[in-house]
């Protein structure tokens, strides 16, 4: 481990997988949340598969913003310039800085999800004091290669982020819909054993490999699906919320089935979910504060 760049809001951190150089150097970025750590994101995957990293950390809160593109070009350009190959990866905030910084490395960039929290177009207001100080992505440089972007078409904040956000400066970009896979899309991917062979794929070729995309009768499938009904057909999501709870356990979505409870009106059920929660010691009945603030403003006794 070689530490080549560090300051209060970044840190840059070469692995080597093995006392020679592979032929393809990774550059990986995590999403949120994540902050000054030697590892992260994509940093085990590609040491155990053979492949030199670079894994690329930001000061919590800060969205990469204190790292100006000049401090990254410098950091990393003399160990990219050992190498035949080199990849971008990184999925939601890890995807748009692969976005960012790697035009100006000429890497090969594949990417989940690209997203800048603070983007002002998204008017978060969690985001609201974070000074951009990133130019545009139309307004730096971009690479040769077309990236690889991968996102689920029925995410409504994911599809329309790659339009407004990439598309202009990258009309060529190589989309792989995954649709039903929701915003953290590698998960569905990996839970569905496609995600190792497709990557590896790619940092071998720069290509994309066709494969069988995740379905019914899986579990984020049947969540992301009641997700996308539940605003104009609550009772559709419903019933996907309960086969996907049936196929896995899982907190997130054990708390949109409570809400879909609540905004159907059917509070006998969702007061029994609330009470079942109460004197579970399973962490995936656990509410989060937003749903137990709807559920209390429901007149529900969380």
């Amino acid at each position: 481990m070689e530490i080549i760049a560090n300051s209060d809001d970044y840190r840059i951190t070469f692995h080597a997988a093995g006392d020679k150089p592979s032929d393809t150097l990774i550059i990986t970025f995590s999403g949120l949340p994540t902050g000054l750590e030697d590892q992260g994101f994509g940093t085990d995957f590609c040491l155990v598969h053979g492949y030199d990293t670079i894994f690329t950390a930001q000061r919590i809160g800060t969205q990469y913003q204190g790292l100006s593109l000049e401090d990254f070009h410098a950091a990393v350009a003399p160990k990219v310039a050992e190498y035949k190959n080199v990849v971008c990866y990184g999925p939601s905030l890890g995807g748009y800085a692969s976005l960012y910084y790697g035009g100006s490395i000429n890497a090969r960039i594949i990417v989940a999800g690209p997203l800048l929290p603070a983007w002002p177009h998204l008017k978060n207001r969690k985001c609201a004091d974070l000074v951009i100080t990133h130019k545009p992505l139309t307004e730096v440089p971009k690479t040769e290669h077309s990236p690889v972007v991968v996102f689920d078409p029925m995410f409504v904040g994911d599809k329309r982020n790659i339009e407004m956000m990439v598309a202009p400066v990258y009309p060529n970009m190589r989309k792989v819909e995954v649709p039903f896979s929701g915003h953290p899309v590698l998960v569905s991917l990996a839970k569905a054993r496609i995600l190792r062979p497709f990557i590896l794929h790619f940092f071998e070729t720069g290509e994309v490999m066709d494969f069988e995309r995740p379905a019914e009768g899986t579990a984020i499938w049947h969540r992301e699906r009641a997700r996308y009904f539940l605003k104009n057909e609550p009772e559709k999501a419903k019933e996907e919320f309960e086969k996907s709870l049936a196929i896995e356990d899982s907190k997130l979505t054990f708390n949109l089935l409570l809400q879909c409870l609540i905004r159907l009106g059917e509070l006998e059920d969702a007061q029994a979910q609330l009470d079942m929660a109460r004197t579970s010691e399973n962490k995936t009945h656990q509410i989060n504060v937003h749903i137990a603030k709807f559920a209390t403003d429901s007149g529900l006794h969380v």
